[in-house]
């Protein structure tokens, strides 16, 4: 029996929009409301879920990219033309409004591709010499302290965005991996997903969010392999 991908991907995205209405709600940013800055402490806990959501949300595009899309490249005549494309409907409409922007300001683009690892040795300093290991800790930083959140908010509102267009997410993807081998092709990856897995994942999810993201990582790597 064939694999439902629809169903699947319908059943995620719902428990994503859930939480990227979540998150709006914590950064007190709904209809088009602003938050200059959070809490150190809220923001923190904000940063936690907001990154296993994006993390699990290029994983839901990459299987609408590759199992409920089709692209036909063009010809060179017809290049300019907007490439044929399938339908996906019915994917997140309560997030359709929630995390709207003022008006006149443009969209926050969601970043379809996963950040590569950091390669630095985690006991150098920045100019690559080695750490003091007598040198004290600083000192704690203030828990209610305020703490820049405006990049923090705009990918808030890029997920809820990405979540409520998801047909348009995906075309994205897959007009890229159509085009992957042409030299105009950016950015310059085989795939989306970066090697290994993907940051906070568990063998053994302790949260609804960390379930999501390791059910998400395998269906989008299957997708991906035998698409």
């Amino acid at each position: 029996m064939e694999f439902d991908w629809r169903r699947a991907i319908d059943r995620y995205s719902e428990d994503l929009c859930a939480i990227a209405a979540r998150l709006i709600v914590m950064a007190g940013i709904q209809a088009g409301r602003t938050a200059p800055t959070l809490p150190r402490r809220l923001y923190w806990r904000i940063l936690s879920l907001l990154r296993h959501a994006e993390y699990a949300a290029r994983r839901l595009i990459v299987m609408a990219a590759c199992k409920l899309v089709t692209i036909t490249m063009p010809t060179t005549e017809g290049r300019r033309r907007r490439p044929p494309n399938s339908v996906i409907l019915g994917l997140c409409e309560t997030l359709r409004r929630a995390a709207d922007t003022a008006p006149g300001a443009p969209l926050p683009a969601f970043q379809l591709f996963d950040p590569f690892k950091r390669t630095g040795h985690p006991w150098l300093e920045p100019d690559g010499t080695a750490a003091d290991e007598d040198k004290d800790f600083p000192p704690a930083l203030p828990p209610d302290e305020p703490v820049d959140a405006k990049t923090l908010c705009r990918r808030i509102r890029a997920l809820a965005n990405a979540l409520s267009d998801l047909e348009g997410q995906a075309l994205r993807l897959a007009r890229w991996r159509a085009r992957r081998h042409m030299e105009s092709a950016r950015p310059r990856r085989w795939s989306p997903l970066r090697p290994g897995r993907p940051h906070g994942i568990r063998k053994r999810p302790k949260t609804p969010i960390g379930e999501l993201l390791k059910d998400c990582h395998a269906l989008a790597r299957d997708a991906w392999n035998t698409s």
